[in-house]
C-alpha cells in the first residue's frame, strides 16, 4: 500500500515542478513580447529617419 505522506510528498514535488515551469514559460514569452515590440519601435523609428533625410534633400 501507498504510503500516505510519499504521495503528498509526490504531489507537492509536481505541483512545484509545474509552477516552476509555468514561471519560466511566461518569462520567455514575456521576453519574446519585449523584444519584438523593441525591435517594432526601432523599425518605425529608422523608418522615420528615413523620410526626415528624403524630405530634406533637394
Amino acid at each position: 500500500m501507498t504510503d500516505p505522506d510519499s504521495f503528498g510528498t509526490a504531489l507537492w514535488t509536481l505541483l512545484l515542478i509545474t509552477g516552476i515551469i509555468l514561471a519560466f514559460g511566461t518569462a520567455a514569452l514575456s521576453d519574446m513580447a519585449l523584444r519584438r515590440r523593441e525591435d517594432r519601435e526601432e523599425r518605425d523609428r529608422r523608418g522615420a529617419e528615413g523620410r526626415e533625410h528624403s524630405e530634406s534633400a533637394p
